[in-house]
């Protein structure tokens, strides 16, 4: 007889990474894969990055022990360094944190400013990763539909009036991908941060910066950061994943001092500390200055691809399907018309494959107020294929929505 295991509550609300279940049907010989944000491991930094690893014998006693938890100290002073042009002010020690993977800041975050059934509010679509940290928190959601621009920030005091009277409270945080949103590669305008800044702090709701992509900018002009225009409730977060490697796992998160010791506390049940090693290699690659110059060569090389997409599915899909080309990060976002997870079924079929839409919203029983349905929609990554796969992919797609 099997054992019978009494799970938490917390397990009962998780749902597999719908991302992570599709990834399984991408694996097959001649698929064409638009599916997972996968960087391209063509330019991956293997030469200067294993070069690094000669930092091992002189720090060999450093990187093979436990580390602190709040990061390898020179590290920490590396992203401070990188930061305070962005961020717009000095930015101290103490208001730095190294994590393992963006993801786990907003793991961390949930933990430290959510209790059962705390409302935050997100985008529509907004990133499924996040969805899943905040549901193992029991939190609910309440949604802010996007366009071109981002969220529309003005709609927000609505939203939080909403929560107020359905719930008794107000939301407890705000949660955005600022810069080329991940589905949607939408950036929030600059007139927009400014309302959303104000809207935060005059409703005292934190806000979770997310910017894994800001570096990744193709054309146009890097906009200020919300947290650069805001005296406080911000925590910017960002990554080596898609600026390095994923592999590093090497993230970094910047708020009040508060904060960020809560979180601190948080990740010493977690992990207890980020990998040293990977730390070490980071800071060694960064020191080096090979980081700054990637990021020029990865930003040629997936504008390259971001056009080539474009003009891809210009060529070869229906004038119906609508989308915008981004201006940076690694998505696009299209408006299919039908349903997105039937035409996910043919388009592998014909050897392709892409992210249906529902992944990229909360369902109907766990948010507070309006929901979005996702059906029409659907994401394509243009990073990890290959030019020629690009095109072939949108011949595949394009004879997957004519069976439809």
């Amino acid at each position: 007889m099997a054992f019978s295991y009494r799970y938490s509550k917390m397990a009962e609300a998780m749902r597999p990474s719908p991302i992570r279940e599709l990834f399984k049907m991408t694996q097959r010989p001649g698929m064409i894969s638009f599916a997972g944000g996968l960087p391209d491991p063509a330019i991956f930094p293997i030469e200067e990055f294993s070069g690094c690893a000669e930092v091992l014998r002189a720090q060999g006693a450093v990187a093979l022990q436990y580390g602190a938890s709040e990061g390898h100290r020179p590290l920490v002073d590396e992203v401070r360094r990188r930061m305070e042009p962005l961020l717009g002010r000095p930015i101290a020690s103490d208001e730095v944190m190294i994590s393992s993977g963006s993801q786990q800041v907003t793991d961390m975050l949930a933990r430290v400013l959510l209790d059962p059934g705390d409302v935050v509010v997100v985008e529509a679509p907004t990133y499924p990763g996040a969805l899943h940290a905040f549901r193992c928190a029991r939190a609910r959601f309440a949604t802010v539909a996007c366009d071109e621009d981002g969220m529309n920030v003005e709609l927000l005091p609505e939203v939080i009036e909403r929560c107020r009277r359905e719930t008794g409270r107000v939301p407890k945080l705000i949660y955005t991908i600022i810069n080329f949103s991940n589905p949607s590669g939408a950036c929030l305008s600059e007139a927009r941060r400014r309302t959303l800044a104000d809207i935060g702090r005059e409703a005292g709701i934190p806000v979770l910066e997310d910017d894994p992509y800001g570096e990744l900018r193709y054309r146009g002009q890097r906009i200020p950061t919300l947290f650069s225009i805001t005296d406080g409730g911000v925590v910017f977060a960002s990554s080596f994943s898609k600026i390095l490697a994923p592999g590093v796992r090497v993230a970094w998160a910047v708020g009040d001092a508060e904060l960020i010791r809560k979180m601190v506390i948080a990740k010493q049940g977690m992990d207890m500390c980020t990998s040293v090693v990977a730390q070490v290699l980071v800071t060694e690659y960064c020191r080096r200055g090979f980081l700054d110059a990637h990021l020029g060569k990865i930003r040629s090389h997936y504008a390259g691809k971001a056009h080539a997409m474009a003009a891809a599915l210009r060529e070869h899909l229906p004038s119906a399907i609508r989308f915008a080309e981004p201006s940076g990060g690694f998505f696009f976002w299209l408006e299919v018309g039908g349903d997105s997870r039937q035409l996910f079924q043919r388009a592998v079929n014909e050897g392709v494959a892409f992210l249906p839409g529902p992944a990229f919203f909360p369902e109907p029983a766990e948010t507070v107020g309006n929901t979005v349905d996702g059906n029409p929609y659907a994401r394509l990554c243009f990073t990890f294929a290959q030019g020629p796969e690009i095109v072939e992919g949108a011949r595949r797609l394009a004879r997957a929505l004519e069976r439809g």
